[in-house]
């Protein structure tokens, strides 16, 4: 008796071809990948708008994992009714297409979603909902199409027995594409292309692979139009004004922009800065925390020798401690290596400060030489402070990576003095070290907050007196204050610091108040 191929069926269309079984499994395999390509990318197309923290990616997980389970659902119940690939073919050339338009039409989508909630009196409700309302508009009607998938091809080929171990295959050959997903658009495109042209490209491949399953000519006439968008220039995720450049690296977006006589380094959704230099002086002569380090080598009684910046930035803090102190080595620490690039070229980081492509802690932990001085100025969207730079722990291995009478400083952001951001943070370091001092930054919410083992004589800073730090010196000897654990909050650990927790109450009740 002959035995019926199932993929030739009466219930598949005529103009479906090239119809094996090895096809099928070549279009679970591309169809996994575009989906981890995809969401990978949402994060990075949200980056410019609402950052990367926590609350984006549980937002971009979550939808992701409800519009999978739409697509399984749907898929199922329609495979069941209509058992023929071309409806499947058809619908993922509609999300192919979607999301080869999608970097063309993303960016005005969201800043239209941004200015709905852009008055909203937290930073956690505007990058929430915002997130949460760009991810489920831009990003769940494409996979929940792909979700569809795996359900329609396993009713497929199921036709001809062995259910199980055809659903087995499909799946470990849809997940062995995941993973490939995974790895090269953060590995390779995202640094080459940038989001919106790897976006493009994982969606063209699949487009093309699916359009296979038509006539010759189909083929060619599709994967024609597929092409045709990366000819398009893909507009400006953000516009800043005075913007004079602006890259996305594995680790964020970056721009770089002029106001007037100051340049400033910008991240992702740009609620802040990261980086601001005086064009005209060496200090920013603005109230910011930064002029302030370079007080710090004058709270020795003999001169140190060396100083590690954690979170170089555009280098601000690393020139200025040349400049008044060039006697001083000075490392510079940077997860990010375009950002060190954009310190040498826009920020004339100096050729003396030696550089270190690497996170902060590893660093730290890895550390062969021991430092004078070590400066935390690392921040993510420039208002967290990355929380394993917070813990016990970490300031554990700063302390080991101290010399015996040196001293670590950490700008802190929070209005209140009893916050329990400042407060956590301080008792934390009170814990590891002997001493904690704090300096509310006139005119900012700025606190910088010193640790070491040694009580600090403040009188020292009057030998900044006739150089142009002698006026925040002055200002800094007068207002110093040592800091005293309180019991009412907990020191931070690996195992619990919700920084950014305690960072968006305190801007909620900074704007309420305010």
């Amino acid at each position: 008796m002959e035995r019926n191929d199932p993929l030739s069926s009466k219930g598949s269309a005529p103009r479906v071809m090239n119809i094996t079984s090895r096809y099928i499994y070549v279009l679970a395999f591309f169809s996994g990948m575009c989906i981890m390509a995809v969401e990978l990318c949402a994060s990075r197309l949200m980056a410019p708008f609402f950052g990367t923290s926590t609350f984006v990616w549980t937002n971009i997980i979550g939808i992701i994992m409800i519009a999978l389970s739409a697509g399984y659902v749907v898929g199922g119940k329609l495979a069941d009714r209509k058992p023929r690939l071309d409806i499947l073919l058809k619908l993922l050339l509609a999300a192919c297409a979607f999301l080869i338009v999608l970097p063309f039409v993303a960016s005005p989508i969201v800043r239209w979603i941004a200015s709905l909630i852009a008055n909203l009196n937290s930073s956690f409700s505007f990058i929430f909902f915002g997130s949460l309302s760009a991810i489920t508009l831009l990003f769940s009607p494409p996979i929940m199409v792909m979700g569809m998938t795996s359900p329609f091809l396993i009713r497929i080929i199921a036709q001809s027995g062995h259910e199980g171990d055809s659903a087995g295959r499909i799946f470990g050959i849809s997940t062995i594409g995941s993973v490939v997903g995974t790895f090269l658009p953060i590995l390779v495109f995202i640094p080459t292309w940038g989001t919106g042209r790897t976006i493009m490209f994982f969606a063209a491949v699949l487009f093309v692979v699916t359009a296979l399953g038509f006539a010759t000519r189909r083929n060619a006439l599709l994967s024609v139009a597929a092409a045709v968008p990366f000819l398009l220039p893909i507009p400006s995720l953000r516009e800043t004004p005075g913007t004079i450049y602006a890259t996305e690296s594995a680790y964020q977006y970056i721009e770089v922009f002029d106001r007037g006589s100051f340049r400033y380094l910008a991240y992702n959704d740009a609620v802040g800065f990261q980086t601001v230099a005086n064009k005209k002086s060496v200090l920013t002569g603005l109230n910011y925390y930064y002029d302030y380090y370079s007080l710090l080598p004058f709270l020795f009684r003999e001169a140190p020798k060396s100083a590690l910046i954690i979170g170089l930035g555009g280098g601000i803090i690393a020139n200025q401690l040349h400049y008044f102190h060039p006697n001083i080595a000075i490392d510079g620490v940077e997860i990010d290596p375009k950002v060190i690039q954009i310190a040498r070229s826009y920020f004339a980081l100096s050729d003396a400060v030696r550089t270190y492509n690497q996170d902060g802690r590893i660093f730290v932990e890895q550390g062969q030489n021991k430092h004078d001085i070590i400066v935390i100025d690392a921040y993510t969207q420039q208002v967290y402070i990355p929380f394993h730079l917070t813990t016990r722990e970490f300031f554990s291995q700063v302390k080991k990576g101290l010399s015996d009478d040196g001293l670590v400083a950490m700008n802190v952001s929070s209005a209140r003095e009893d916050s329990p951001l400042i407060q956590s943070i301080s008792n934390t370091l009170r814990f590891v070290f002997g001493h904690v001092y704090r300096l509310r930054i006139p005119g900012s919410v700025d606190n910088v907050v010193l640790a070491t083992d040694r009580n600090i004589d403040f009188a020292l800073l009057a030998a900044a007196g006739g150089t142009e730090l002698q006026g925040i010196a002055h200002y800094s000897q007068a207002n110093f204050r040592e800091s005293v654990f309180d019991k009412r909050y907990k020191p931070l650990t690996d195992d619990l610091a919700p920084i950014e927790h305690m960072v968006d109450w305190e801007i909620l009740k900074r704007r309420i108040k305010g």
